[in-house]
């Protein structure tokens, strides 16, 4: 194992040591007045690392260095633990030479589409993210990263269909990740665009993609298309739970993936407490 291999390990191991309280917690069950307290020593916890930490966090995963700003709480876990997602991102950046085109789906403030725009060379990522306030983020996180003419941001919600419909927010803070489609819920109006018909609007084909979309993993693969037939690889985040937003389940998604002439590989859930969801590097 490299030293970098080594180090990214390390980090990952931490951050599951750091969430051994709740995964116990679950297991064999805490009266919640004791789950109280510990989430408020925690909360206490990350406000004062992110008070400390300034306006601007550096961080490294497989040896790519990118400095995220920081103006929350939110900001500063993810900036510092990527949400339990760091050997998702050290798999997306092996599949890199440097040239592709990447499209980072569902964004939010740049934790992959930063560390994929620092390892291109001449090839470029899109950061597809509709949220208002973390697509602000997301901007000044690539200013400060790579020369521009590596990344591109977009305020589009790729789905199965094009037209319009609401962005709800379970958070509005820089940082949150909780947004989703919600024809019927209350929110924003955002454009919805199939990505096959991207291409229209001058937009380069993927050779690489990744998601995370809050359950909506089944309508971004099925609007994708035809361009499916030459992207090379997909890294999701599969929220087996929040599929049943979409009528979906975690099972179509591998199915559609597969059927799709992907191998799928199982990278297990997020080094943090969350429940759900899993990860999945789809390769040909």
């Amino acid at each position: 194992m490299t030293s970098r291999n080594a180090q990214d390990a390390w980090r990952t191991t931490k951050e599951r040591s750091l969430n051994v309280p709740y995964r116990l917690a679950a297991r064999y069950g805490v009266p919640p007045f004791v789950s109280s307290v510990y989430w408020r020593a925690e909360t206490a916890y990350w406000r004062a690392r992110a008070a400390m930490a300034g306006d601007a966090v550096e961080t490294t995963v497989a040896g790519e260095t990118v400095r995220f700003g920081v103006s929350t709480v939110a900001e500063y876990r993810r900036a510092t633990t990527f949400g339990g997602e760091r050997d998702l991102i050290a798999t997306l950046l092996s599949t890199l030479d440097g040239t592709e085109t990447v499209w980072d789906v569902g964004a939010c403030v740049g934790t992959y589409t930063c560390f994929v725009a620092n390892a291109l060379t001449s090839g470029q990522v899109v950061g597809f993210e509709p949220e208002a306030v973390n697509r602000s983020r997301l901007r000044s996180n690539l200013e400060t990263t790579a020369p521009a003419e590596r990344w591109t941001v977009s305020p589009i919600a790729l789905a199965d269909e094009n037209g319009t419909t609401i962005l709800a927010s379970e958070t509005v803070e820089a940082g949150g990740g909780h947004h989703y489609l919600a024809p019927d819920g209350v929110g924003r109006t955002v454009e919805t665009r199939r990505g096959e018909d991207l291409l229209d609007d001058g937009f380069a084909p993927p050779d690489v993609v990744k998601i995370d979309v809050q359950g909506a993993e089944l309508f971004v693969l099925q609007g994708l298309g035809e361009l499916l037939d030459t992207v090379e690889s997909i890294s999701l985040e599969v929220h087996s739970e929040k599929c049943r937003r979409y009528g979906t389940t975690a099972e179509e998604v591998e199915a559609f993936l597969r059927a799709a002439g992907y191998t799928l590989t199982h990278l297990g859930g997020p080094a943090d407490r969350r429940s759900g969801v899993y990860f999945v590097h789809a390769h040909r």
